[in-house]
């Protein structure tokens, strides 16, 4: 007589870089408020209690605890993000001190040399705090060491800042995900995953992604559509731009043909001499140079993601704000100073009183020794770029139905799921026909998480992506022959209720209708990672033996069902 059990929702085990490390013990009066404040100075998501443990095993189990949480966060401000938390295997004293045991599911294809260095740098600092070593003020240290640390851990990145955020958001809504090599991600399993480098998908047209990247091509193409763009042309010299210059007349716009973020790019150009200077600025990043009629307003980025736009933003150049009593340049020095108090990766590109902003304030009839009004914003640059920074003002319940439309026929035009769509304008507020608004760019790779706006829209883009968290039935079904009849029972019932689902053994896998399906895999781990990542697989069973089931690596994070049958 077989007997059955059934557990849903199963947390499973997956593959684990596990990691010994001997310890002192810690002193009776080791400094936990201090320990955590430093923690949570760099990253703010660590949790690390401030009380006294009730024992020595305790406190060693609270720093395995505090050694993991730092480690993950370095290593994610370098750009390696972990996909589950690592975990405390075992903690037990020893001969030598006390053994800690950390297991981390490690990206696939990566090195381990960067998780060593992380975890020698989070476990010093740890220690040194806790046995009151450091005194005072430790986070200028500590940022020091980043400093030298950083350039050692950045060549084994393998996600960018919007990858990361994308990542993160994926994380929090219980979206799996898995590094796929050449800094490409799948997140979702089957028929519910997608694949990712950096913000583009697998959804984005390979052709639109090359045209949106030529700004001359990308301007005929929208010219074509009818949509509102710049007057533009391309030159190869000096003399050449001094011609078009007549042609399209004053004020305009210069920048490089293949840049982005405002890379090479100058605005406001109303004279010879100032023509000749940006289109040194420009070429640079080499010719053609373009140049281009500039239209009144300012930028606003439009994210549009499955043809619907999530946010819009007024993208204003990098300022400082008067307080009525500090100078432009005691206000720039403050500003850096703040900045020196986050950790190199979430820092702001530095302001700068420098001839450039000398030149802008100038402009607006300041100087560096001026003070201005309380709430008064001005501008250190023309533009908002990657390499200056700037700052975002949130409209996106100001624009008008009209611009809002222009921005997904843009983006429809390149065949784009997720586009950043410029739209320079003097008044979102108002239809682009109405103020000769235009359409500047569209972006196949737009920033994400950069801005406030984009973080608080950043579960919105997951729903439209992965409408079911990127998840599909998985289950599990332990036992021999009455595991494999139960799995073949069970995925008759989910095909009646319309889930044609694939199930794999230790030897073999069929496909929905039951037929065998030929996999160059020699192992069950291997078929369950091979079927997670096709999209035609709606669903997977999988059958184990009970011997092998107490030990079983999985390439997911759990299971919706495990039936026991004995």
């Amino acid at each position: 007589m077989s007997t059955m059990s059934i557990h849903h929702a199963v947390p499973l085990r997956q593959p684990e870089q596990l990691l010994n490390v001997v310890l002192a013990p810690l002193p009776p009066d080791a400094d936990w408020p201090a320990a955590a404040q430093w923690l949570a100075a760099w990253l703010p998501a660590a949790s690390l209690a401030t009380t006294q443990p009730a024992d020595e095993l305790a406190a060693m189990q609270r720093l395995g605890s505090a050694l993991l949480q730092a480690s993950a966060g370095l290593l994610h401000g370098a750009g390696i993000p972990l996909p589950a938390a690592g975990r405390l295997a075992a903690c037990q004293p020893g001969a030598d001190g006390w053994q800690l045991e950390l297991g981390l599911v490690w990206p696939q294809l990566l090195d381990t040399a960067p998780l060593l260095q992380a975890l020698q740098c989070c476990l010093h600092w740890l220690q040194a705090i806790l046995r009151r070593q450091p005194g005072g003020d430790v986070l200028p240290a500590f940022y020091q060491q980043l400093g030298q640390l950083l350039p050692e851990l950045l060549p084994h990145a393998i996600a960018a800042p919007s990858m990361l955020a994308l990542l993160d958001a994926a994380t929090a809504a219980g979206i799996p995900w898995r590094h796929e090599g050449n800094a490409m991600f799948r997140l979702g399993w089957g028929s519910q995953g997608r694949e990712f480098f950096t913000s583009r998908s697998d959804g984005d047209s390979p052709i639109g992604i090359r045209a949106a990247a030529h700004k001359q091509q990308a301007c005929r193409l929208l010219q074509q559509a009818g949509l509102p763009t710049a007057s533009q042309l391309a030159v190869h010299n000096a003399a050449q731009a001094e011609a078009a210059a007549l042609q399209l007349g004053w004020p305009l716009v210069v920048k490089p043909h293949n840049r982005d973020r405002g890379e090479g790019v100058s605005t406001g150009i109303d004279n010879p001499q100032a023509l000749q200077q940006a289109v040194a600025h420009a070429s640079q990043y080499g010719w053609p140079v373009l140049l281009e009629q500039q239209a009144p307003g300012v930028c606003h980025r439009i994210l549009v993601v499955c043809g619907e736009v999530i946010y819009v933003v007024q993208r204003l150049p990098v300022a400082v704000c008067g307080d009525g009593v500090h100078s432009v340049a005691e206000l720039i020095h403050a500003a850096k100073l703040r900045e020196l108090q986050l950790p190199p990766w979430r820092r702001a590109p530095p302001l700068r009183a420098d001839d450039a902003s000398r030149q802008r304030l100038a402009e607006q009839g300041m100087r560096l020794d001026s003070v201005p009004a309380a709430g008064q914003w001005l501008e250190l640059r023309r533009i908002e770029s990657s390499a200056d920074g700037g700052r975002d003002v949130d409209m996106g319940a100001s624009i008008h139905p009209d611009n809002r439309q222009l921005a997904l026929r843009a983006a429809a035009l390149f065949g784009l799921e997720l586009a950043g769509v410029d739209m320079i304008s003097s008044d979102i507020s108002q239809p682009w026909w109405q103020n000769g608004a235009i359409v500047n760019e569209v972006n196949a790779a737009p920033a994400l998480g950069a801005s406030l706006s984009s973080r608080l829209s950043m579960p919105r883009l997951m729903s439209l992506l992965w409408p079911q968290q990127g998840r599909m039935p998985l289950e599990i079904f332990v036992g021999g022959d009455v595991a494999l009849a139960a799995a073949r029972q069970r995925r008759s019932e989910l095909a009646a209720q319309g889930t044609a689902c694939h199930l794999a053994t230790e030897e073999h896998a069929e496909a929905p209708d039951g037929s065998p399906l030929p996999l160059a895999c020699a192992t069950l781990y291997q078929r369950c990672a091979a079927l997670l990542c096709r999209r035609e697989v709606a669903g997977l069973l999988v059958v184990i033996s009970a011997e092998q089931w107490p030990q079983a690596e999985w390439p997911a994070d759990k299971a919706d069902r495990v039936q026991f049958c004995g």
